[in-house]
């Protein structure tokens, strides 16, 4: 099922220039799409355009997908367009007009960008738990070797004396400034863009401090078009933080072999 087959034929080679490998990077979203549309199904189930037994059905067949993505056997296969159009495939063939629903006052633009955010975060958190695990690991490494002592050059000349420890902990201090990066990247991430639907919002009474709430959102972008404006913005923060850890750690490649 392809959403937006229009009842002709592709060539097989623009399909597959135009999709790529995006069924295979929608592997590592699909997990965050089933958690917004879990939030999603709640919310309609909230404001009354689902019954409950609808809202309960929806979220026990998102918890069983939830399933197998986990342990490996969830797939897209190339007669789906993508992650949304396969699960909402499942939803239907499972639910039947009950799984249609899952769709209402939503957009696949939201449905990317708050997967997006929803990943970013997770893996934000998980480089700022790295970086302070090898934070903690440098100021242990200047502790031990403050005493040994190796001279400092400037224009490659010998100058002051210099320490292991003070190399170890100028590593450390330097890898504060990277998680500031990381902190605002994660920040930008941390805004729920859901319900911003095709770029102008939806004419159902959403809730959206529900779903922001439910997803575990700080707060929502609030302007529906500035969340659509935002596509690529969340990406490019988080590879600059990237990017200056990076340029910390290619600073430092003698520390192996002195160690």
């Amino acid at each position: 099922m392809k959403l937006w087959d229009k009842g002709f034929s592709t060539d097989k080679k623009i399909d597959h220039f135009t999709v790529g490998i995006d069924r295979e990077l929608d592997l590592l979203l699909a997990k965050y799409d089933v958690i917004a549309s879990k939030a999603h199904a709640k919310m309609l189930g909230k404001i009354g355009l689902l019954t409950n037994e609808e809202t309960k059905a929806l979220v026990n067949e998102l918890n069983a997908i939830a399933k197998t993505i986990q342990n490996g056997t969830f797939a897209i296969e190339d007669t789906f367009e993508d992650m949304h159009s396969k699960i909402e495939f499942i939803l239907t063939e499972k639910l039947g007009d009950t799984g249609k629903k899952i769709h209402t006052a939503r957009s696949r633009n939201d449905q990317v960008l708050v997967a997006m955010h929803l990943y970013l975060k997770n893996e934000l958190s998980e480089i700022k738990t790295q970086t302070k695990t090898l934070f903690d690991l440098l100021l242990n490494l200047a502790e031990t070797h403050k005493a040994i002592l190796l001279p400092g050059y400037t224009h490659l000349q010998i100058a002051m004396p210099s320490s292991f420890g003070l190399w170890f902990s100028a590593y450390a201090e330097s890898l504060i400034d990277d998680l500031y990066f990381i902190n605002a990247a994660y920040k930008v991430a941390d805004q729920n863009p859901m319900g911003s639907a095709a770029g102008y919002g939806s004419s159902f009474p959403i809730d959206r401090s529900f779903t922001t709430q439910e997803m575990g959102f700080e707060t929502l972008k609030y302007n529906v078009v500035a969340a659509q404006m935002g596509r690529g913005k969340v990406e490019k923060a988080t590879a600059f933080g990237m990017a200056s850890i990076a340029a910390t750690l290619s600073k430092w490649p003698w520390i192996s072999a002195c160690t």
